[in-house]
């Protein structure tokens, strides 16, 4: 095929060097399609914009490829690697599969060793596709007609298929076969909940590539099914471990590519994996990206929190719209449509069905876009309690579910904490288990957004136990305001709490107002109104500081008194508490989040005036 089929047929080309799979220029992919920029022998690289490629690298994929490889029209390759590129039409984002590091003895024979696949899509990824030349080998098409979008899971689909390759890489020679695969039927079974039937025919197969006996191999998972059932003792992950001869750790690993996380039967505690620094850098970490950008990243944890009717739930619906169309919410854009479940667990039925009306008049998501989970319809109107695994698991379901429909992870919305669990709030032992189930859903690439109440203090963070927020990459503060409102509008003042991985001046406290007619917009905050807000945030850094100041010396002088220290002893340690409560005001413009010029300005000007109009007698 040459470059003028390519472009007769819409393919993003790009010319790429002689015998090479490097792309011409600096800024290849910025180039348009164009006949001009090749050069006789250029290799041809299809810019993949528009396409996803399955870059096969490990060999044994192959033998569990066949249902994919049926669904696609275009698949290429070279004869020392054949049909090693499936195409289809539309976009992905990039994963790359390979073998866990421990496995090394199993994956070092192949010659891209560790790596098993890819899935390469989007800007700055290009194939080079027949027509070219690699390694004095032409690429050839093995099947070419009209591209096809992949009808299903795709993603879903590969990690069974990088399972299924990794398991027939260490499938046993001789000998441990039967105990091998009961093993793996047994996991499968208990932590997977495969049914008898699946993992039967997954075993047939994978002994079938592996030249094994089927016959022998036949009926495991019916047989683990029974030893479940019978409560009867089973094999699985230390079997594995024995077998393989690796650790209990890695052969975990693999069963997470197919989200199953069992747990090995001895509970024995697993080796810490520890990288030096250059190994670190080596390892296949994606920077990660935005859902909504400057705001909430891939796979992350997110809470918004605010006194009761201060406007938590509708801000998060505006957002939430915004990430399920795909769009711009006040400072932010969601480049791409992001899948919603939004789990309701307080607000009347038709009350989201009003709000989001204002969302949806001039155009509704696309379908298993935007999904509710409401407390009212479920069996006696309750959504069973998050704290506990039956209420997880069945969220992680609906989540799958839709993941399913969609081929994208969805975004979780828990609206809110409180009638969603009964936990104790100002226990932190009662929070962990939905703190670790927030960290699994992370694991899994499931982005969170909690909504949560605020305690007594508006500015002091979520109800309850302050370590709520210790895993979370955003914190967000929300509060009405009645100054400078507009009429018919309500008025949101929105302060970081946390915010990991962003910059400072995308976390500056800021102002926005709603119409309840589905339009939002970054409201003026009056000067006075700031100098208000940063007086009042200095008042509470230095009071803060004061009270912490006041209650070590009440200790040190209690010690004093108790002659547990002698005179010399508490002038030392008085003056080193002193010196440590100097706050600094580079140290309050950092904490504020504005210039030290600022502060310094309105600590000389304004702050003297404001303190003693708000706070009278203050440290008199």
């Amino acid at each position: 095929m040459n470059i003028d089929e390519y472009i007769s047929k819409g393919f993003d080309i790009i010319p790429c060097q002689k015998n090479s799979k490097q792309p011409k220029g600096l800024n290849w992919q910025d180039q348009i399609t164009d006949k001009n920029n090749f050069s006789e022998n250029d290799n041809i690289g299809l810019h993949l914009l528009n396409f996803i490629d399955i870059d096969i690298d490990n060999p044994f994929c192959h033998k569990f490829l066949d249902q994919i490889k049926s669904k696609s029209n275009l698949i290429y390759g070279r004869k020392s690697n054949p049909n090693s590129h499936i195409l289809f039409k539309g976009k992905s984002k990039f994963k790359k599969w390979s073998f866990p590091k421990e496995f090394e003895n199993y994956f070092s024979k192949f010659d891209k060793k560790g790596t098993i696949l890819e899935l390469r899509s989007g800007k700055g990824k290009q194939s080079i596709v027949p027509g070219s030349i690699i390694n004095g080998e032409p690429v050839e098409w093995s099947k070419f007609d009209t591209a096809t979008e992949y009808n299903g899971n795709l993603e879903q689909d590969l990690n069974l298929v990088v399972f299924a390759t990794i398991l027939s890489v260490i499938y046993p020679a001789e000998g441990n076969r039967d105990q091998f695969c009961y093993a793996v039927a047994c996991v499968l079974a208990k932590w997977g909940g495969w049914s008898a039937d699946k993992i039967n025919q997954f075993i047939e197969r994978l002994s079938e590539v592996n030249n094994d006996d089927t016959f022998e191999r036949s009926n495991k998972g019916s047989h683990a099914h029974d030893q479940i059932a019978k409560n009867q003792k089973i094999m699985g992950l230390k079997t594995l471990s024995e077998i393989t001869n690796v650790s209990v750790a890695a052969i975990k690993d693999v069963f997470k590519i197919i989200d199953i996380y069992g747990k090995d039967e001895d509970n024995q505690v697993q080796d810490l994996k520890m990288y030096d620094l250059q190994e670190y850098f080596n390892l296949d970490i994606q920077k990660p990206s935005f859902i909504i950008e400057r705001l909430i990243k891939e796979n992350s944890i997110n809470f918004i929190s605010g006194p009761k009717g201060n406007g938590k739930t509708e801000f998060t619906l505006g957002l939430t719209h915004a990430i399920a169309s795909g769009g711009k919410f006040l400072r932010y854009t969601a480049h791409e449509p992001r899948p919603i479940v939004y789990v309701d667990g307080e607000m009347d039925p038709f009350d989201i069905k009003e709000r989001s009306i204002s969302y949806t008049q001039n155009k509704f998501p696309d379908p298993y876009y935007f999904n509710i989970i409401n407390y009212s319809h479920q069996k006696d109107q309750k959504i069973p309690d998050i704290k506990f695994e039956e209420g997880q698991n069945l969220i992680l379901k609906s989540i799958k579910e839709i993941e399913n429909k969609t081929t994208k992870k969805p975004v979780l919305v828990l609206d809110n904490l409180r009638s969603l669990s009964n936990y104790k709030e100002n226990d932190s032992d009662e929070w962990r288990p939905i703190g670790l189930w927030l960290l699994q859903l992370r694991a899994l690439e499931i982005v969170t957004i909690v909504i949560d109440h605020h305690g007594k203090n508006s500015d002091g963070g979520p109800r309850g136990s302050s370590s709520k927020t210790d895993w979370a990459n955003v914190s967000l503060f929300v509060n009405s305001v009645q100054k400078g409102r507009s009429k018919n509008k309500i008025r949101l003042r929105l302060k970081f709490d946390k915010a990991r991985g962003l910059r400072p001046d995308e976390t500056e406290d800021f102002e926005c107002e709603y119409d309840f007619n589905g339009n939002w917009e970054i409201a003026q905050i009056p000067q006075n109104i700031e100098i208000e807000n940063i007086c009042e945030q200095i008042f509470k850094i230095t009071d803060a500081a004061r009270l912490d100041k006041e209650k070590k010396i009440e200790e040190l002088e209690y010690q004093l008194r108790m002659k547990e220290i002698n005179p010399s002893k508490y002038e030392l340690e008085k003056k080193v508490i002193e010196k440590k409560s100097i706050i600094t005001q580079k140290a309050i413009a950092d904490k504020i989040g504005i210039s030290a010029g600022k502060i310094n300005k309105i600590i000389n000007d304004d702050y003297p005036t404001w303190l003693k109009n708000n706070h009278p007698g203050a440290y008199e």
